[in-house]
């Protein structure tokens, strides 16, 4: 499962416009991949047979969404069902192959790499449930560890994160570690 949350105070849109904007969004590995999010007849395969007409496979399939200030927007869903690739798709850790996404009204496809590193280090990362975890940092580390890397200090970073960890409702577990936490936690 991934979470995006947005900064409750930041500077970019106005109140009630979206922070992420993401609008028909496709990923598809395979041979010629572009193909298939404009071409009706393949967009429409099930995927068993678009892989044997094309040999792709969808994990993206015309994603749309908007996430607006202050606002938690969680997605959830089984093992494979392209829930990590959708959130890799938000910063482009992994390219999208269609679909438009937007932070702060920005495109985020048009940046390049420069932006790109500034975006992911100042407006938008990500946390997986195990992988990104220190398993020798608190909960309330291990939410302040990219406002560290950034350069914040000790006591604004705890307090920033602090407030995450409330409004995820994971308060009163600030000092466990991530071994201490079950899987939806």
């Amino acid at each position: 499962m991934g979470t995006v949350t947005t900064p409750a105070a930041s500077a970019g849109p106005e109140a009630g416009s979206p922070v992420f904007s993401v609008d028909g969004l496709w990923k598809v590995f395979g041979p010629k991949a572009g193909r298939v999010p404009g071409d009706p007849g393949l967009a429409a395969l099930d995927p068993a047979a678009l892989r044997a007409r094309t040999g792709c496979t969808v994990a993206v399939r015309d994603v749309s969404f908007d996430v607006r200030k202050g606002e938690v927007f969680v997605v959830m869903g089984l093992s494979g069902s392209g829930k990590s690739t959708l959130v890799r798709c938000l910063t482009r850790l992994i390219e999208p192959t269609a679909g438009s996404i937007a932070i702060d009204g920005e495109d985020v496809r048009a940046m390049d790499r420069a932006r790109l590193r500034e975006l992911r280090r100042h407006r938008a990362a990500m946390v997986f449930q195990h992988f990104g975890l220190l398993p020798h940092r608190t909960v309330l580390d291990n939410v302040a560890y990219g406002l560290e890397i950034q350069g914040m200090g000790r006591s604004q970073r705890r307090a920033k994160a602090a407030e995450v960890v409330a409004k995820v409702g994971l308060e009163g577990m600030e000092q466990r570690r991530p071994a201490q936490l079950s899987g939806g936690q």
